[in-house]
């Protein structure tokens, strides 16, 4: 009977240990964020010298916007389990520093994302993100637009989590103006592409509207009259009786002496 209470206890204790071990502790969320901003930043450096360099490439830039989407879904995703916890009156400093430096990457590194996203392969960014089961955020959204949408759920964290939390309207202001500038920006290339796209379309409807008409034609024309023997020249229509009594008057005609 012992036994089975030993071993009963034993069970417990390791269980215990074992969720104690393997769940994060607010620290650890908070210390996440804190991390990937931090590895963003410097990712972030790192292609921006490239760019000044020229010499970010597609596959860099594919791999680069992968990372980056990885990372803001990291830190929103660490931040979302923070808010679950009472926070300490420093993790709630250190949460919203963490929103203000997220906001200055973005001010900072606008023209960054910028390159990253018009040089990245779309469709390989989209399927490498697939097959990792990572980023949250909508795909086919701008760079731009997915760190801003990443800065919108940091902060709603740091507001429920800090009372009479005060954004700064500065950097608030700042982050408007890029979000509109890039909005802006998608709707003018997504024209861009829906005036070629219709303009493809109607080569390719002309085109297959006078095939069509020359198929019609075609099939309607008459054949050509086949070509007549050739008329004879006067030279060659003389009648052969009339040869005959031109000869007979010739022959009869008399000499003279």
């Amino acid at each position: 009977m012992n036994k089975f209470i030993i071993g009963g206890i034993l069970l417990a204790a390791i269980v215990i240990g074992w969720f104690i071990i393997s769940t994060p502790s607010v620290t650890d969320y908070v210390a996440a964020v804190d991390t990937e901003i931090t590895e963003l930043e410097t990712d972030l450096a790192e292609i921006s010298a490239q760019v000044l360099a020229g010499t970010l490439t597609e596959e860099a830039a594919t791999k680069a916007k992968v990372r980056i989407v990885n990372r803001l879904d990291a830190i929103t995703s660490a931040s979302a389990s923070s808010e679950a916890a009472q926070l300490t009156p420093a993790q709630r400093i250190q949460l919203a520093a963490g929103l203000e430096r997220l906001k200055n990457i973005l001010i900072t590194y606008q023209g960054t994302l910028n390159n990253v996203e018009a040089t990245a392969n779309e469709t390989n960014v989209s399927a490498e993100l697939a097959r990792r089961g990572g980023g949250s955020y909508n795909r086919s959204k701008h760079l731009n637009l997915v760190v801003a949408d990443a800065i919108a759920d940091v902060e709603a964290t740091v507001a429920d989590s800090i009372q009479d939390f005060e954004p700064n309207a500065e950097l608030d202001g700042q982050i408007d103006v890029v979000v509109d500038e890039t909005q802006a920006q998608v709707a003018a290339e997504a024209m861009i592409e829906a005036e070629a796209q219709a303009a493809i379309d109607a080569d390719q409807a002309e085109g297959t509207t006078e095939e069509v008409t020359t198929e019609e034609t075609t099939a309607t024309t008459p054949d050509e009259e086949e070509p007549s023997e050739e008329t004879p020249t006067d030279e060659e229509s003389t009648d052969p009786v009339i040869e005959l009594e031109a000869v007979a008057e010739t022959e009869t005609t008399p000499t003279s002496n």
